[in-house]
Parts: C-alpha cells; sequence; structure tokens
C-alpha cells in the first residue's frame, strides 16, 4: 500500500499542470494515513487493536479556497480494518470502516508557503463487520451513519501547484454496535488548479 500511495504520488507531480495558486481556488489531494480505533458500549468501553490489519489506507480530498482564510473540503476515506473485542478483551471479529466528510475548513497562510489549518463537519461512516465463528453480531453487519469530522495540520507548498499537507483528522461516530472513533495522522501531497 505504501508502495501504490508512493507511485501515485511521485506520477501526479510529473503531471501536474502549472497553474495560478493565489490565496483561493480548486485542490486535489491524494495520501495515506495510519489509524486507531477506540469504541465504547453504554459506559463500558471496549478497544480496538491499535494497529489496523492493512499497512495504511488511502485518503482523498477535494476542497476550495475562498481566501486564505477559509474554505470547504470534502473527503473520501478507508479507515482502516479492526479487530473487534469484547468487555473480556477477546478478539470477537472485524469491522471495516470508511467513511465521506464534508467539513468547513480556517487557517492562515504564513509568507514562504507554510500554512496551518483545521477542520469540523459532518462525516458518512460506513462500518462493515464480520464475526469471529462462535460469535454473533450486534445490528447489521453492513451499518452506515451519521458522525462528526474534526482535523488539524500543516502544509508545506512547494510551488504555486504543489503542496505537501501532515495532519491529525478524527472521526466520531455512532452505529448500532458501537459509540466509535476513528483518528490517524495523514501525509498527502495537495494540488491547486
Amino acid at each position: 500500500m505504501k508502495r501504490s500511495v508512493l507511485i501515485a504520488t511521485v506520477s501526479l507531480l510529473c503531471i501536474a499542470q502549472p497553474a495560478l495558486a493565489g490565496d483561493t481556488g480548486i485542490y486535489l489531494g491524494i495520501g495515506g494515513a495510519n489509524g486507531k480505533m477506540s469504541s465504547c458500549v453504554n459506559t463500558s468501553c471496549n478497544y480496538y487493536d491499535t494497529k489496523s490489519e492493512d499497512s495504511g489506507h488511502l485518503r482523498l480530498v477535494g476542497g476550495y479556497d475562498f481566501n486564505k482564510y477559509i474554505g470547504v473540503e470534502a473527503g473520501l476515506s478507508g479507515l482502516g480494518s479492526y479487530k473487534t473485542q469484547n468487555a473480556a478483551g477477546t478478539v470477537v471479529g472485524t469491522v471495516k470502516v470508511s467513511a465521506f466528510t464534508l467539513a468547513a475548513k480556517g487557517g492562515y497562510v504564513f509568507p514562504h508557503g507554510f500554512s496551518v489549518f483545521a477542520k469540523l463537519g459532518l462525516a458518512s461512516v460506513n462500518s462493515k463487520y464480520t464475526a469471529d465463528p462462535g460469535w454473533t453480531l450486534v445490528g447489521s453487519a453492513d451499518q452506515n451513519s451519521t458522525g462528526l469530522v474534526l482535523g488539524a495540520g500543516g502544509q508545506y507548498n512547494l510551488n504555486e501547484t504543489v503542496g505537501f499537507r501532515l495532519f491529525t483528522e478524527i472521526v466520531s461516530y455512532k452505529d448500532d454496535a458501537y459509540t466509535s472513533a476513528v483518528g490517524g495522522t495523514t501525509l498527502m501531497a495537495v494540488f491547486k488548479f
């Protein structure tokens, strides 16, 4: 997965077309993320594995900056696969999580290409549960729910078209089985048009 993300990033850098970036406009980003998940049932918290089963997951974003302070951003993220545990800590199955997010973004652009930002918005989350033999699921195996997304990070622009972003994002949601939060750090190439 890491090799695929690296190849895709380098390929996009090579074919990116020059554009007038300024402080406004459309941008697209592609990157790889790690992930951690925690979950609670009522007041009892059960924790998933701290590492997803795959080595990383792909994140795509697209957005529009109205000016150097305010923008809007949509994202599509595979949030990883995790082993689920019961209250006794026994592994009972697997959950694979993905999300579509839409968020307001605020930030500040410093001189010399560096900027910081934070975002807050809504997430549409899909959870696919698979129970291990001998265990049963709570609710449906394929669940859709609505949650919140919160993120913050920084970006460095190499030129008017290409930049790199490092950020942390948390998606919080409640489905039939759990109240959960998936968080991780993403490294992403961003292309402005």
